[in-house]
């Protein structure tokens, strides 16, 4: 394996940890309608105060839950071999993510512009990430 792949794969480690933490506190303070960071958030109308609190709650524990992914990600930066269970896990978990994706009701919006990306990300990304740590020898990731 080359000798710049193991530095690489820390700084994709860290650039994906770090995206995934904004996003996750964008969500988790922001709840349904986010904070606003990564774009607009304007796009829902409240026709049920309660009902929607309850899932603004729900969704705002989702955004905590993918901010922690992104904190392993970022910890298994600086030390892919002690987190390599960990890692593997999260490439697995977001890679589950991606599946459900695809098992929307919608499948021109898992398809489209907006999502094309994340999608990408999470079906191709993950197990090339997943493939590429796995290579990768524990003695390279010192």
């Amino acid at each position: 394996m080359h000798e710049a792949s193991p530095t690489i794969f820390r700084a994709v480690l860290f650039m994906a940890g770090a995206f995934i933490m904004v996003l996750g506190l964008d969500i988790g303070l922001g709840g349904i309608t986010t904070r606003g960071w990564l774009g607009s958030n304007d796009f829902v109308a409240i026709t049920n105060a309660h009902a929607y609190a309850v899932q603004d709650n729900h969704v705002k524990f989702l955004g905590g839950v993918w901010l922690g992914v992104g904190l392993a990600l970022w910890a298994g930066a600086w030390s892919p071999p002690r987190y390599a269970q960990v890692l593997r896990l999260a490439f697995a978990l977001i890679f589950c993510g991606g599946v459900m994706r695809l098992l929307s009701d919608n499948p021109e919006i898992a398809f489209g512009p907006d999502i094309i990306g994340s999608l990408a990300a999470e079906l191709i990304g993950m197990p090339i990430l997943y493939v590429w740590h796995r290579r990768l020898d524990a003695t390279h990731l010192d």
